[in-house]
Order: C-alpha cells, then sequence, then structure tokens
C-alpha cells in the first residue's frame, strides 16, 4: 500500500481486501493472539515459513502490532478498530508533516 492508501483506507476496507492467506494469518491472530509468530502458527495449523512474512505484511498495513517481547521474539496482536484509527492517524499527521 502507498500511503495515501492508508490515508483513504478504513479498518473495515482494510480488513476486507486480504486475500486468502493473510486472511487466515490475520484469523489466527485474532483467535489466538497475543503470542510469537512461533506460537499462532503452531497454534493455527499454518507453516511458520507462511505465517511469518503474512504477519510482516499485516504490520506493514497496521492490522497487527508489536506487544512485548518474550524469549527473544517479538510478541504480536491484532489491532482493535478503534487503535488501528489511532494508528492510522499518527501515520496521516506524520506525511502531513513532511510537506
Amino acid at each position: 500500500m502507498k500511503p495515501i492508501d492508508f490515508r483513504n483506507a478504513t479498518f473495515t476496507r482494510i480488513r476486507e481486501s486480504l486475500d486468502g492467506q493473510r486472511a487466515a494469518v490475520y484469523t489466527a491472530w485474532v483467535v489466538y493472539g497475543p503470542g510469537t509468530t512461533r506460537g499462532i502458527a503452531a497454534a493455527s495449523g499454518i507453516d511458520l515459513l507462511t505465517f511469518r512474512p503474512r504477519t510482516t505484511e499485516l504490520y506493514d498495513c497496521g492490522l497487527v502490532a508489536v506487544v512485548g517481547r518474550e524469549d527473544g521474539e517479538g510478541v504480536y496482536a491484532a489491532r482493535p478498530a478503534g487503535e488501528w484509527e489511532d494508528w492510522r492517524g499518527a501515520r496521516v499527521s506524520g506525511q502531513q508533516m513532511l510537506m
């Protein structure tokens, strides 16, 4: 996604636009999270080599956030709609400061 896409997007639209693997990984974060990528991948039955890159993509669009560390690994959680709106607002404000 480009920065302008975040400005124009809504939480629901972003979630609905997720394709197959991303949608499955996002659902796993909602159902089994928070946790490490290794733990949530195991709980959901999704291969770790599929799970981690999709988590990075979800992190990039703000649907997953880092919430801590456990045994040297990041702990992630699905971001609720209200928190996503705050995240999006901060991204848009930061973009405006560049002008």
